[in-house]
């Protein structure tokens, strides 16, 4: 649902009376979604150990910058893809191809082990992510 405000306070974000508001840069809107608590189950709680260890690797900013070039070009019309939603995609692909735990991974095991998500170039070669035109020149390392 899009939102609008009498005075104008394009920065706001957060939850109020069970509705969470947020900005998209893609629509430029503010909308709003109802706010709905997800179940505690085991497979949440994996996700959610999965995902924070992820956030800890903190990615270089000039690697960030490849995934949103990368987002940006495999973005079809009508889409919304993030550099996120890419860096998700490769550490799941590439768990799945040389059966790591992503849980515990850190940045020093990633270069000890060449894992191939050291930069775009290697995960797109490794079979990681989909081919693009120029990918060669998406070399920044995480």
């Amino acid at each position: 649902m899009k939102v609008f405000y009498k005075n104008l306070i394009k920065a706001y974000s957060g939850h109020c009376d069970g509705l969470v508001y947020y900005y998209d840069p893609q629509l430029d809107r503010i909308l709003c979604r109802r706010y709905v608590k997800p179940k505690e189950t085991p497979q949440n709680l994996r996700l959610a150990a999965t995902m924070q260890n992820l956030k800890k690797l903190k990615p270089s900013p000039e690697f960030k910058t490849d995934l949103k070039y990368y987002a940006a070009m495999i973005r079809k019309p009508g889409t919304r893809i993030t550099w996120q939603n890419v860096y998700t995609k490769m550490m799941y692909a590439m768990q799945r191809q040389y059966d790591i735990n992503l849980i515990l991974l850190t940045k020093s095991a990633i270069y000890e082990q060449q894992l191939p998500c050291i930069c775009l170039r290697d995960a797109i070669e490794a079979g990681l992510l989909e081919p693009i035109e120029g990918y060669h020149r998406l070399d920044s390392g995480i």
